[in-house]
Formats: structure tokens, sequence, C-alpha cells
């Protein structure tokens, strides 16, 4: 009996992963990339060169706090999308309330708390959509993808189809396009801002233990009654694939920003 009891364990541990796995790595990457990149600009430029993307980057970190709010229905109890009059130095904030005992409200908080990679991703599409349509075709190729048995040649097809698309924007036509540096700049600006707080992350944290019991009641009930949900994760498993695949914009742009912020440091 403890072994099976500890093969549920198990098994929810990483299903569990299965549901969050994508948005952690993709929040750590962004972090990382986004931390180092802040060293050398404040090296550089001091807070100002914070500010410069803050305005447009800020906004849009917190409206992906925001519209998981109402997506899972917590109370918005203090909003500031942008301010630089706070005595702690913090550029925007969503602080929010729950019901405790509601399990999708409690679930909420890891999404909420990972917000901001939604909602600067979807901005980073919907620009490129605007500005550069033939560069934005090629986001359609993500959807190309099949990920209903996910193996190690579909991280190989979406960082082949990254390389596409970063190609098609860095093109020769592009570079003589004014849509082009008003894109590229103000995807540097969003991209300097997807990355999430410690505040972020404790929110997130919450929700991640809460998905955690609640998949882990759900392996009993299965267990107990001969139930079979791997179809289920396997679904959830697809979805986070193309999670990964959007996000990889993100991630570029975030790139650009560390190698420009690195060449402005050393160069200075």
């Amino acid at each position: 009996m403890e072994n099976e009891i500890f093969t549920v364990f198990r098994l929810s541990l990483f299903e569990t992963f299965y549901v969050t796995g994508s948005l952690i790595l993709v929040g750590i990457v962004l972090g990382l990339l986004e931390n180092r990149a802040n060293f050398y600009v404040q090296r550089t430029f001091g807070r100002k060169g914070i500010l410069v993307t803050a305005w447009i980057g800020t906004p849009i970190h917190e409206l992906g706090h925001l519209l998981m709010c109402y997506v899972f229905r917590h109370k918005i109890t203090k909003l500031k999308l942008f301010s630089r009059k706070e005595k702690d130095g913090t550029l925007g904030y969503v602080n929010h309330s729950w019901n405790p005992k509601s399990l999708y409200q409690n679930i909420g908080n890891f999404f909420i708390g990972m917000g901001p990679i939604f909602s600067g991703t979807a901005a980073l599409i919907i620009g490129m959509h605007l500005l550069l349509p033939d560069s934005f075709a090629r986001v359609a190729d993500y959807l190309t993808l099949e990920p209903v048995q996910p193996d190690q040649y579909i991280l190989t097809k979406i960082f082949a189809l990254t390389a596409g698309l970063f190609q098609s924007i860095f093109s020769l036509e592009n570079l003589f396009s004014l849509n082009f540096w008003i894109y590229f700049a103000l995807a540097i600006a969003i991209s300097s801002h997807i990355a999430l707080s410690k505040e972020d992350l404790k929110g997130a944290g919450r929700g991640f233990v809460t998905i955690f019991f609640f998949i882990l009641l759900i392996n009993f009930v299965a267990f107990v009654f001969n139930a079979d949900f791997s179809g289920l994760f396997a679904e959830i498993l697809t979805l986070n694939v193309y999670l990964v695949a959007f996000s990889m914009i993100s991630i570029v742009f975030s790139l650009i920003r560390l190698v420009l912020s690195a060449f402005a440091y050393y160069l200075i």
C-alpha cells in the first residue's frame, strides 16, 4: 500500500509540472535575462535607464496580473499601473484579495503571479501583427506544431521556428522600415519588464501548492476508482508546448536587450 501511495504522490508532482512547468521555465529564463540586463543598465545609466522603458513595459506587466485577477475572480484592492513616486522604488502593483476557501481562487494565485508572461508575450505578438505583418505570418508557423505526443524533436522545431522568426524580423527590408524601428523600441520596452518580481513568485508559489494538492486529490480518487486521467494531462502538456513556442518571442527580445545593455556597459 505504501508503494501505491508513493507512486500516486510522485505522479501528482510530475503532473503538477505538466500543468505549470512551461510557465515556470519561461519565468526563470526571463528573470535571469532581465536581472542581468538591469545590472548593466543601472550601472551605465542609473535608474533613469530603467524608467525609459518602464512607462510602457510596467503597465503591460501589471495588466497581466490584473486580467488574471478578473479571470480567477479575485477582488482588486489597490491598483497602480505605473508610478515613479513609490518610496520603495516599486513602479507598479496590483493588490488583490481572494476567498481562501475557494479552490478556484487559490489556484488562480499561480496564474495571477505568472500573468506578465501572458500579457507581455501577447503585446509582442499584437505589435508584430500591426507593425510587421509579414513577420507576423511566421508566428502562424507555431500553430503547425503537432505536439500530441511531445518529444525531443518538438523543442528542436520550436528553436528552428524561432530562428526563422528572428530572420524574418531582422530582414534587410525591415531594417529600412520605420515600422520596424517602432516595433523594435516597443519590444525592447515590453521585454524589459516581463520578468516576475519576488512578490509575483511568492503569490505564484501559493497557487502552485494548491494545484499540487488538487492534482494529488484527483489521483487518489482515480486510484480508488481505477479511473484514468492521463489523456487530460497529455492535452495540458500540448498547451504547454504551444506556450513555450510563443514565449520564445519574449525570450528573444529579452536576450537582445541583454546584449545591447552589456555592449553599452562595456563601451561606456
